[in-house]
């Protein structure tokens, strides 16, 4: 894509030897602003970048609403740290987003190091306040996010709503008829609400605690796609099936093994959370067993209407293909 390599190219420039004169800056944000935002994430994260190293007054507003509508957690941090320098085109209310983007962040999960990388990138964007900002945003600023599991922090969007006990036989008939002029936008939004991306990969996204639901189009059929999420412990995935350990003083674990080290195993217990990890002496188990539960929680989608879940289904066997015959009008 030469857009894509322009933009790279000039952002490049811009790291190495920074801003230029003010009228060589003014003519790249009249060109570069009018493409952003663009139609796929990577241009419109080197957009981000290139437009935040120039200061372009539009970016703030452009690049919190990408971060606030991304899908998952890695492409939000992206723009979060591409907007971490930028001092112009702030309004008290894009400032007040930012913040509460932080506290949401607070509980992403990622590796070791995951969440000295947020703070770096927060540490970086209050730099960039002015006094005024520091000052009217004080309260939000001083603010401790508030622990949430990764279900419960992406599941806004289902506030207030009454579950539905959905069977398959009903889902199964709606989608041999229902899967023509699906919602693409609406699918993808869904399979980020319903915390999909925490456990399942899905193209360049997601997490690696359940199965890679990229190629899922060539494993299911709607059907069974459906039967696998209302029955998740009909059948398990081998490579995830988890253990249960009872130890000598009668204490449970469940979760998957990840590390074996001498005499001590090591089992992640927390599917959404891949550093939730507890370790465990060889010597103080008992028993070990395979459980016949998936750690996939049941009723998934129980949250979500009947149209949602066609646009689920027809955005997650495309392999997330916007040019499916699903999404025809």
């Amino acid at each position: 894509d030469q857009r894509l390599a322009l933009v790279r190219v000039t952002g490049i420039v811009l790291n190495r030897f920074g801003k230029p004169a003010d009228a060589t800056v003014q003519a790249l944000i009249a060109k570069f602003d009018p493409a952003f935002p663009a139609d796929s994430f990577e241009l419109n994260w080197e957009l981000c970048e290139t437009l935040v190293a120039l200061q372009a007054p539009s970016a703030a507003a452009k690049g919190i609403a990408l971060l606030n509508n991304a899908e998952s957690q890695e492409p939000q941090m992206e723009y979060a740290r591409s907007l971490r320098n930028l001092k112009a085109g702030w309004t008290p209310e894009l400032r007040k987003q930012q913040l509460e983007w932080f506290l949401k962040a607070a509980n992403y999960r990622g590796g070791s190091s995951f969440a000295k990388f947020n703070e770096f990138i927060r540490n970086d964007s209050l730099a960039t306040f002015t006094d005024a900002e520091k000052t009217s945003l004080a309260e939000l600023i001083s603010r401790k996010p508030e622990a949430k599991s990764a279900i419960e922090n992406v599941g806004a969007m289902f506030a207030g709503r009454t579950p539905n006990n959905w069977t398959l036989e009903e889902l199964s008939a709606a989608t041999s008829t229902g899967m023509k002029n699906r919602d693409f936008a609406q699918g993808r939004k869904v399979f980020s609400a319903a915390a999909c991306f925490t456990c399942h990969r899905f193209g360049n996204a997601g997490g690696m605690t359940g199965p890679d639901l990229s190629g899922a189009g060539g494993r299911y059929s709607p059907h069974d796609f459906l039967d696998q999420i209302i029955n998740p412990s009909k059948v398990l995935n081998e490579q995830f099936i988890p253990i249960v350990v009872t130890k000598n003083d009668g204490t449970v674990l469940t979760g998957v093994v990840v590390n074996l080290n001498g005499d001590r195993v090591s089992i992640n217990t927390d599917a959404s959370d891949p550093i939730q990890q507890v370790a465990v002496d060889r010597k103080e188990v008992k028993s070990i067993e395979l459980s016949k539960i998936s750690p996939m929680p049941p009723m998934l989608l129980s949250m979500l209407t009947q149209e949602e879940i066609l646009d689920l289904v027809a955005y997650v066997l495309s392999g997330g293909d916007k040019d499916n015959a699903w999404f025809k009008k």
